[in-house]
């Protein structure tokens, strides 16, 4: 007996544009970020530990350290990790124009 695969294509869907949600332990809603990638580097910005806004996803609580060249983002890391993310949520960083930044890794510890 083989194995049949059904294949669909899904249209405008790319590995920049599609991100499946992962599984998540019972009882919560989303992780602790670990890892962001920059989308946009934003400008007016200024260096340091800032607060993030989510534009899509629910998670509250997460900070980055961004590093600043000529007003725009050059450089960030996870300072404080909050709770409720997933991957694929996009974070904002307010300045003149906002940075934004995709969670690409989150943590489930309690």
């Amino acid at each position: 007996m083989g194995v049949q695969v059904l294949s669909t294509a899904i249209g405008g869907l790319t590995s920049e544009t599609f991100y499946p949600l992962p599984p998540v332990e019972a009882g919560r809603a989303g992780g602790t970020v670990t890892a962001v990638t920059r989308l946009t580097a934003g400008t007016g910005q200024t260096a340091g530990t800032k607060a993030t806004t989510v534009d899509t996803g629910a998670g509250s609580g997460c900070t980055l350290t961004t590093t600043v060249t000529t007003g725009a983002v050059s450089g960030e890391t996870v300072a404080a990790g909050g709770d409720g993310y997933r991957p694929g949520d996009v974070l904002t960083v307010a300045g003149t124009t906002n940075a934004t930044f995709r969670v690409t890794a989150v943590s489930y510890t309690n």
